[in-house]
């Protein structure tokens, strides 16, 4: 594959100019300056830098420097751009996108955005092609005003019993709904196109319908500004190929016909390659491979003016060679181990959430000390999601913000899964993107009906079939969805009654057992250890599962196992990094299921449908407990400036997406506007 030129590109890699003071002088001229600087970063304790105001040896500087190239960095960066600002994008990872890219692309806005406005008028205004509107125009007809009462409705419950709205803060929401429409306005003039709008996305409100999906159409050249894309760079899930253009973890890319798009394909990687393509033709400029790790603050009450930053390459596995961004053009090459990035206007905290960070993630829930946990880092590697903004936040004062909010959330907490043998489930690419050469397989989808899901000493946790009964899909549009009421009124009492709980709730508790100490569990933490799906060959064989490469990992990785008899497949899992001790009750607990099969009841468990497990050979593959998203983070306000302790604004700091708390809301809707908001504001910034 022929690596592509970006807009603009004139050659190698562009370098900035280094500022006219040495390293050295950095950081020995002006030890008796009065002014301090308090740096916090990741190591605990406060470390301060006397005399940093007065020193002028920055490695590089701009006015707006933006940490992350997700939903927020992307977003924020092109924004500022707009404003006139010079930026500076530092992400941690070789390339941009973030978890954007890797996503579905269905985005949710509205207020009465320009797209709502195309579908309920019927139009094609842009000529795409596309077909007549999926939903009635009464769907789509939306305002400022509804959309914020959709995303502070006090009395919507979902059918696991959890206010998804309830705690929402009320004025980060009040500026999302007033600045949703320009948002969409935004990434349309961005390059982003979209198909006919089919619904919300989670947390986007009960009562009208506001994603479309991110499309792109099938061309001989992929060009962002004509918005076409090959078959080679979209991916082809025929052939089970990923692409580096697209790391996309469902199948590659697929037909957007049914979204009323007709030869587009649909991706979160539409939204992050247009948006990147953008942000570099105007001249914005990324530094890859650069993990964030201090914030540097003027004193204890004064402003931000820069941060430290370390360097994260990743190398490819097989060959060593450090992996490299899609485009080049733009970037800013410097290897040293440390380098300080100087912000005129502000910082904006982009990082993403806290999953990756076993003692911040347990501080909400105590069971997620466990390391077979799984939260994503194929494609965005280990450092993804460490939770560095946020604490770094902490450590120049800021509060927190919307830590209750993943309690019970669908993407939010901890969910066992049915794609098993894989040890990365939400960015289980195929070959062909580099995130394949690190998670090695995609996973096989198996039924409840025909496994036993067993933990690290062999025992069943619950009845498997109960995760089938679950919605699990989030109280949004359409009305009914997750248990919800149809027909909806919003504000209506009756919307969390106690008859309607009763007569709604469906929340299995097999999360929680899967995530429950058992006899192997050892102290002082207690952790679960794996969940394990355990089948026959008479499964594979009746339902047609795909027990092969890339759906599993060859030469094997220690998340699936194969055996002619569960003795051996009982000592076979020794070999998961995360498993330690043989599973030694396998043989009673199969012997006792196919009784229980043979007489038609689960006596131990209720499970109404079950198979035996008796024809070689057999399998164990690991059932990956996994939450996609973060939810609690730093405290913004309305104008997505970083609150402290006292309620004071934390000047010339901004932050939103995971990194930020307040809003249950999922998706790029969520990150893609505070993104927005935070580039105006700090554009607008009187600077330093």
């Amino acid at each position: 594959m022929t690596k592509k030129q970006g807009p603009g590109s004139k050659g190698p890699t562009q370098k900035l100019a280094k500022a006219g003071v040495s390293r050295r002088d950095f950081f020995t001229k002006g030890a008796a300056a009065s002014v301090g600087v308090v740096g916090l970063g990741l190591a605990g304790g406060v470390a301060q830098a006397e005399g940093m105001a007065e020193r002028t040896g920055w490695d590089h500087e701009a006015d707006v420097v933006v940490l992350g190239s997700g939903g927020v960095g992307l977003a924020a960066a092109v924004r500022a751009r707009d404003l006139g600002a010079s930026v500076i994008v530092l992400e941690q990872n070789y390339d941009v996108g973030g978890k954007m890219a890797h996503s579905g692309g269905w985005v949710s806005l509205g207020g009465g955005d320009h797209i709502q406005e195309r579908d309920r008028l019927g139009l094609d205004p842009d000529n795409l092609g596309l077909g007549a509107p999926v939903l009635p125009a009464e769907e789509v007809t939306d305002d400022p005003d509804t959309l914020f009462r959709d995303m502070t409705d006090w009395s919507v419950v979902n059918d696991g019993g959890t206010a998804e709205y309830r705690y929402n803060d009320p004025e980060l929401l009040r500026a999302w709904a007033d600045n949703a429409a320009q948002v969409r306005r935004f990434m349309s003039d961005n390059y982003v196109r979209w198909s006919r709008i089919t619904g919300s996305n989670l947390g986007s409100g009960m009562s009208k319908a506001r994603a479309p999906w991110a499309i792109m159409k099938i061309g001989d050249s992929t060009d962002i500004e004509a918005g076409t894309i090959t078959i080679e760079d979209k991916g082809d899930s025929d052939n089970e190929k990923n692409s580096p253009f697209n790391p996309m973890y469902w199948p590659p890319a697929p037909p957007a016909t049914a979204f009323g798009a007709p030869g587009y394909v649909f991706g979160g990687f539409v939204v992050a390659r247009s948006l990147e393509y953008s942000a570099r033709k105007k001249g914005v400029q990324f530094m890859v491979n650069r993990h964030m790790d201090t914030i540097i603050r003027e004193g204890r009450d004064g402003r931000v003016l820069g941060v430290t930053a370390s360097y994260s390459p990743r190398y490819n596995p097989e060959t060593g060679e450090r992996l490299e961004s899609w485009w080049n053009n733009g970037n800013i090459e410097d290897k040293n181990p440390v380098i300080h990035v100087r912000a005129r206007k502000g910082v904006i905290v982009g990082t993403g959430g806290w999953m990756g960070n076993v003692n911040f993630r347990t501080m909400f829930d105590p069971r997620l000390r466990e390391p077979s946990f799984q939260y994503s880092v194929a494609v965005m590697g280990d450092r993804h999601e460490d939770a560095s903004g946020i604490i770094a936040g902490m450590k120049v004062g800021a509060a927190l913000a919307g830590l209750y909010q993943g309690n019970n959330h669908t993407l939010g907490s901890p969910r066992l899964n049915l794609r098993v043998g894989t040890s990365s489930r939400w960015d289980a690419t195929f070959p062909g993107h580099p995130a394949a050469l690190f998670v090695r397989s995609a996973g096989v989808d198996v039924s409840s009906e025909w496994i036993i899901a067993v933990n690290q000493v062999g025992q069943r946790i619950y009845d498997e079939s109960s995760m089938d009964a679950e919605a699990l899909l989030g109280a949004t549009y359409p009305p009914g969805m997750s248990g919800t009421n149809k027909p909806f009124r919003a504000l209506d009492w009756n919307n969390s009654s106690i008859e309607h709980v009763r007569r709604t709730y469906a929340m299995s508790g097999i999360h929680a057992a899967a995530l429950g100490i058992n006899e192997g569990s050892r102290g002082p933490d207690f952790t679960s250890g794996p969940v394990w799906a355990i089948f026959d060959q008479g499964a594979v064989d009746e339902n047609g599962w795909e027990i092969r490469p890339p759906y599993i990992a060859d030469p094997p990785d220690g998340f699936f196992f194969r055996a002619d008899t569960l003795a051996e497949l009982s000592r076979m899992v020794i070999g998961n990094p995360y498993q330690h001790m043989h599973l030694t009750h396998l043989e009673d607990t199969v012997a006792r299921y196919n009784a229980s099969a043979e007489a038609g009841q689960d006596d131990e468990f209720g499970k109404p449908i079950m198979h035996k497990i008796e024809t070689g050979p057999f399998y164990a593959a690991l059932m990956p407990v996994t939450v996609n998203d973060s939810y609690g983070g730093l405290r913004i306000n309305g104008k997505t400036q970083v609150v402290d302790l006292d309620g004071n604004v934390i000047p010339g700091l901004y932050a939103g997406g995971e990194a930020s708390g307040g809003g249950s809301q999922h998706g790029i809707g969520r990150a893609a506007v505070q993104g927005y908001m935070a580039g105006t504001h700090a554009a607008l910034e009187s600077g330093t």
